[in-house]
């Protein structure tokens, strides 16, 4: 199987095992066809009835993708699924370290950069809004961003690391564990997130889902001013800047985004990162 040198050994080994799945090469195929034709559809109706939140919308998405995530989910793709919660918003919290929007945890359950990041059971899931809050930490991040507080105190970053997402609760991994029958992997359930987004979220917020990934040359950059004396990074690095995919500027619609994408960009990147910062520690020791 093809192991990317510029991908993090767990997600190296995610994608060959995903590959090798069944519900990968039968069902993924029907659900990203389904999806490019739902999308053409839906959402121009929705830009016409449905622009603007009814009230029950977000609570029906993680209704059901709490129950994807109890009953159908791999427990390897729900592992990945909840790393990346937790790995997002601490990468955000360590780029607002250094600079007067730094601020203490709020302890609010899955919502702010500042809030607890715990998954302990599905009702969490529910109760607290996991799906839109994580998507809304991409805005967050930029309405809090200092450019020159960060680049003033750039050899903080280079001396501390972000925090260990070890302190964050996983324990929905074992709701899942005695109730999934393990049917999808990790590359069905990002998409199958998406997809319901596009299907029951109103329009102004599933595009503001679908375009969340603006955060991510953010993150490219403040990494690249970090690791500026770090080669080996500095090369890793150069194979996440944008591509022609739909982050070609890091900006994403409704039309050119591509589910499939999410997980070998965006939370492959994410992994990266985490992964990166968290080993100059070593290094520096």
């Amino acid at each position: 199987m093809q192991k990317f040198p510029y991908v993090t050994d767990y997600i190296n080994e995610i994608f060959s095992r995903e590959k090798t799945r069944l519900d990968h090469r039968l069902i993924r195929p029907f659900l990203t066809i389904s999806f490019f034709f739902v999308r053409i559809v839906l959402v121009p109706l929705k830009f016409l009835f449905h622009r603007r939140p009814w009230g029950f919308e977000r609570r029906l998405i993680d209704t059901l993708i709490a129950i994807g995530i109890k009953y159908l989910a791999s427990r390897e793709a729900l592992e990945l699924l909840i790393r990346h919660v937790q790995i997002e918003p601490t990468l955000y919290r360590y780029l607002l370290s250094g600079t007067p929007e730094r601020r203490n945890g709020t302890g609010e359950i899955l919502k702010g950069i500042d809030g607890d990041f715990s998954v302990d059971s599905i009702e969490d899931i529910v109760r607290h809004g996991l799906t839109i809050c994580h998507d809304d930490l991409s805005y967050e991040i930029f309405d809090r961003f200092d450019k020159d507080a960060f680049l003033e105190n750039i050899e903080f970053y280079r001396r501390t690391v972000p925090d260990d997402i070890g302190q964050y609760g996983r324990g929905v991994l074992e709701v899942n564990r005695g109730h999934s029958l393990q049917v999808f992997g990790a590359t069905n359930v990002v998409i199958i997130v998406v997809f319901t987004i596009t299907l029951f979220a109103d329009f102004h917020t599933a595009i503001r889902a679908l375009n969340s990934f603006d955060s991510d040359s953010l993150l490219l950059w403040c990494l690249k001013h970090i690791c500026a004396d770090d080669r080996e990074a500095m090369i890793d690095l150069d194979f996440y800047l944008q591509s022609m995919s739909n982050r070609g500027h890091y900006n994403s619609d409704a039309f050119r985004s591509d589910p499939n994408e999410y997980l070998y960009y965006h939370i492959g990147f994410d992994e990266f990162a985490y992964e990166l910062l968290r080993k100059r520690q070593l290094k520096a020791a």
